[in-house]
């Protein structure tokens, strides 16, 4: 597809976790603290589901 932007990439290290920016900003996360950021997207999934659904430009529903 044209058009895409990459905004981020997410990679598994041997240290832990970085996550990169499309502008060459980056987070880097040991193992434990990758561990502690999913837990706490986990507990937050339901909420932030929510806000994307809200946010979503055109309400399509898809059924598999």
């Amino acid at each position: 597809m044209n058009g895409i932007i990459e905004k981020f990439t997410i990679r598994i290290t041997d240290g832990g976790m970085a996550i990169l920016s499309g502008e060459g900003e980056s987070l880097r996360f040991t193992a434990v603290e990758a561990l502690m950021l999913l837990d706490i997207l986990r507990n937050e999934e339901p909420k932030l589901k929510q806000m994307a659904e809200e946010a979503r430009p055109i309400p399509i529903q898809i059924h598999v």
